[in-house]
């Protein structure tokens, strides 16, 4: 994601860089000092976002979102983890999906060698929010610190926004059921990259999944691959939704 247009969501010149791991050299990473910094590991998917939205919708939000907690923080970014888990969406053109299995399997693998590192301190920072790909993140986290006095957190930035007001963001009323490629996401992309959201595609949808029932076909409840409102979706709204997940992340972390 290019960074300028991350600078126009937070209306700032970037006064210290993001600390990019892939970017050290490997004397450089053994230099630093004890106690190492937090690493956030970016975690994104390959998966419809409606027609208004990009596949890569998750992974730039995630990378954004670590971005800008390093730049406040001095926290390592580990390089994008580009594909996960996804269940309701993986029939549309586009999707991809990693088993539950080979995700939590990917997870364990980054927080060994975290360990083996003596980084002591690890986030996954996850744009994708879907049940078993969430839960397939908890779990190497759970599984890790019962073998190491560490810590670790599996999140997905829209936990973050859990106590969100748009209407004193924008006087914007976002309706209860807004979720997927809806006002929210919409506008956290339209703050950090306005050039792949296209507006004149966006149309509402309101979901309503059978309760507790296994679906074969989910996606034949939004066809349009949206469960939301995105027509709702301004920059003002990503703006502030994308500072607020920043600092209540900045918090937790430090």
């Amino acid at each position: 994601m290019p960074t300028a247009t991350f600078e126009r969501f937070r209306g700032r010149a970037r006064s210290v860089p993001a600390r990019r791991l892939g970017e050290l050299s490997s004397p450089a990473f053994a230099a630093l000092a004890r106690p190492k910094p937090p690493l956030l590991v970016p975690v994104g998917i390959v998966e419809e976002h409606g027609p208004h939205l990009p596949l890569d919708t998750d992974s730039i939000q995630a990378v954004a979102t670590c971005d800008a907690v390093s730049e406040r923080t001095g926290a390592l970014v580990a390089p994008l983890l580009a594909y996960g888990n996804c269940s309701s969406t993986r029939k549309f053109p586009g999707s991809f999906t990693l088993r539950f299995d080979t995700l939590r399997a990917v997870a364990t693998d980054i927080l060994d060698d975290c360990a083996r590192h003596e980084m002591m301190r690890v986030a996954f920072v996850s744009g994708h929010a879907g049940g078993a790909h969430m839960r397939a993140l908890k779990l190497a986290a759970e599984e890790h610190v019962e073998r190491h006095d560490t810590r670790v957190w599996a999140l997905s930035d829209y936990e973050l926004l859990d106590d969100f007001d748009a209407r004193a963001a924008a006087n914007v009323d976002v309706p209860r059921w807004d979720g997927h490629a809806g006002a929210i996401e919409t506008s956290r992309m339209l703050a950090l990259r306005p050039d792949l959201v296209h507006m004149r595609l966006a149309k509402a949808h309101q979901v309503a999944f059978p309760p507790f029932e296994a679906e074969r076909d989910p996606q034949r409840h939004f066809p349009t691959g949206v469960m939301g409102d995105p027509t709702l979706a301004s920059v003002e709204i990503g703006r502030v939704a994308n500072a607020h997940i920043v600092d209540r992340l900045a918090r937790l972390i430090s």
